[in-house]
């Protein structure tokens, strides 16, 4: 059986510096920028849909392709490698953006859980829909608490949007009429008729 040795080249033999090794300093960097910085600020700015974004994603780029020209393989074309190089950060900062959005999002919901209605606001609000009529409570909640239009209402409920008018008229003046008996010295605003 024949002894194993170590061939030149690759990963396993003495790394020979090849002619872009050579000029990697700022030579090479600058003619890089020279030739491909105007590519490289059009593909972030495509990708980035913002101009102040896209120069700030321009210097990083060239910046990760100083850390990366001992990688770059001779045999690939600089533009290709460069474009790749910009292209792929420009994504990675479009997911971070996203991923933000989403973080922003999530507190959020977690802050609104927070905030819960005391519970004598509960029961005011309980008090005033049992003092409605059931047809009038079912818009109301759809209304004030679900936010939806009156046209919503309508379809979601199957009355005509007339019906669900007076309906919330029906649940207001029953409210009024609650809240006046309840607290003497306070009442709804007139003219808020939905």
């Amino acid at each position: 059986m024949s002894a194993l040795r170590v061939i030149a080249g690759g990963r396993a033999g003495e790394k020979v510096p090849g002619p872009l090794r050579v000029r990697a300093d700022a030579g090479l960097l600058a003619e890089l920028y020279e030739k491909h910085a105007a590519a490289v600020y059009g593909r972030c700015r495509y990708l980035l849909k913002d101009d102040e974004g896209a120069k700030d994603a321009l210097q990083e780029v060239f910046a990760k392709a100083l850390r990366a020209l001992p990688e770059f393989r001779e045999a690939a074309s600089p533009a290709t490698w460069i474009l790749q190089i910009a292209t792929h950060h420009c994504l990675n900062e479009l997911r971070a953006r996203k991923a933000a959005w989403r973080e922003q999002l999530a507190q959020l919901s977690r802050d609104r859980r927070n905030e819960v209605e005391p519970p004598e606001r509960r029961a005011l609000v309980r008090a005033l829909l049992s003092a409605a009529p059931a047809e009038a409570q079912e818009v109301a909640v759809l209304y004030f608490v679900d936010e939806l239009t009156q046209a919503e209402i309508a379809q979601a409920t199957g009355r005509s949007l007339p019906t669900v008018r007076k309906r919330l008229r029906d649940f207001l003046a029953a409210a009024r009429a609650a809240l006046a008996e309840a607290l003497p010295g306070i009442a709804l605003p007139e003219g808020d008729e939905p």
